[in-house]
């Protein structure tokens, strides 16, 4: 498992999160009209993308 990270990351990202939302510019687009409270929005959005779509890819990969 230690050495299939890189490629199981690369998976998610290119399908989970798309083009669009790994550009960064629908992003901006849609957290931006929100101001300080679209960059919190912003961290939060990932950290959420980064820890369940981990947490799922390690409970589908046992």
């Amino acid at each position: 498992m230690n050495k299939n990270w890189i490629k199981i990351a690369s998976v998610y990202i290119g399908t989970v999160i798309g083009a669009g939302f790994a550009s960064g510019r629908e992003i901006l687009e849609f957290f931006g009209v929100y101001g300080i409270k679209g960059i919190f929005g912003i961290i939060v959005s990932g950290l959420l993308f980064s820890i369940l779509g981990s947490l799922f890819l390690l409970k589908i990969y046992k």
